[in-house]
């Protein structure tokens, strides 16, 4: 293949349009197959020649095989030069008569480019945490320029009429950096704050309970969010545990526990001992209250109060990402409002030779 024949594949749209064909495939693939699982769970999902090949082939771990890296490395080569390419020919025609229309075609496809190293940029340094805060309490994020420490002062949740749905929550929280003032923000749904290059995304939200178990001659206190099991031991049916869950609205209709609404009207835990899957035990608490789990193991119910789900993200591609659609977005009205004459571009110039 000479220079020039070399030039023109590497270039060319044919080549581009089978990457892209290739490259939604596999993305259907990884869509339809679920990603980064153990072998078992293939095997009970297609059986096990099923799963043989989609772990041969590598469809379990789509975005990280080896032959999608290099489907997005070819084209990226791909969009390269052709952009070099319509660049080369923008500059030519500008040359004998200045035109913006004739550059719409290069800045797209320089906007094109600057997507896709911003993609490439999220993929390698994108960084995500997620904190279950509760109210009053700190937390240490790493930030773009040094770490800061994120305290959730307060927590609140507006509802709909039913008192059930929530129709808005917000975290009222106060940003510290060392040797700076402290910085209040308010976080809301689709309202996210913005710090030290790390976005602030309000995700969810719950309740903490502070429980005191104790056996009198030992106690420990846990905090424990919305609701957790607790293996206190062996039996002769199995294992035995201490269910405790939080009821921040508390009813009962036949025995039944059950809430009426998610505000903290009548707060109670509801706590259960269980010998394998059988109740042995059941009881309720108000706050302050202490009741006798089984000799000499008792609890009390502390307090609660709101934890904040707040997710952490630093992204530095979304920027350049941006950059680059505001490109296409210019390369496109160059383009298609003042492009008069069409640019030929370096195939369709060989192929009228």
């Amino acid at each position: 293949m000479t220079k020039n024949k070399f030039y023109r594949f590497i270039s060319s749209t044919r080549l581009a349009i089978v990457l892209l064909v290739i490259i939604a495939i596999l993305c259907v693939i990884a869509t339809l197959i679920p990603q980064n699982l153990d072998k078992t769970h293939y095997t009970n999902l297609f059986g096990s020649v099923g799963a043989t090949i989609v772990t041969v082939l590598g469809f379990h771990t789509v975005f990280k095989s080896p032959l999608f890296c290099f489907l997005g490395i070819a084209f990226a080569i791909n969009l390269f030069v052709c952009t070099w390419g319509r660049i080369s020919v923008a500059i030519k025609i500008s040359r004998k008569k200045f035109s913006l229309g004739a550059w719409g075609s290069p800045l797209l496809h320089v906007g094109l480019c600057i997507i896709l190293v911003g993609i490439a940029l999220s993929l390698i340094s994108k960084h995500e945490i997620y904190y279950e805060i509760p109210v009053g309490e700190t937390v240490t994020v790493a930030g773009k320029n040094g770490g800061f420490t994120l305290t959730v002062d307060e927590f609140s949740v507006d509802y709909y009429e039913d008192s059930i749905s929530p129709k808005q929550y917000r975290s009222s929280v106060t940003i510290q950096k060392p040797k700076q003032e402290p910085l209040p923000m308010e976080i809301q749904v689709n309202s996210p704050g913005k710090y030290n290059g790390v976005s602030i995304l309000q995700q969810s939200y719950g309740w903490e309970i502070i429980v005191t178990l104790s056996t009198g001659q030992a106690s420990r206190q846990l905090s424990i969010k919305d609701e957790d099991w607790i293996v206190l031991g062996e039996g002769p049916k199995g294992n035995t545990t201490l269910g405790i869950a939080f009821y921040p609205d508390y009813d009962e209709d036949q025995g039944i526990a059950q809430m009426k609404s998610h505000k903290d009207n009548n707060p109670r835990v509801l706590w259960v001992l269980q010998e394998g899957d059988e109740p042995i035990a059941i009881d309720t608490l108000a706050i302050g209250e202490t009741s006798t789990i089984q000799e000499p193991l008792t609890i009390t119910f502390d307090g609660y109060r709101y934890y904040s789900g707040l997710q952490m993200k630093y992204d530095p591609g979304i920027p350049v990402i941006f950059c680059g659609f505001l490109l296409l977005c210019l390369g496109l009205a160059f383009l298609y409002l003042l492009g008069k004459k069409r640019i030929q571009t370096p195939d369709t110039n060989s192929a009228h030779k």
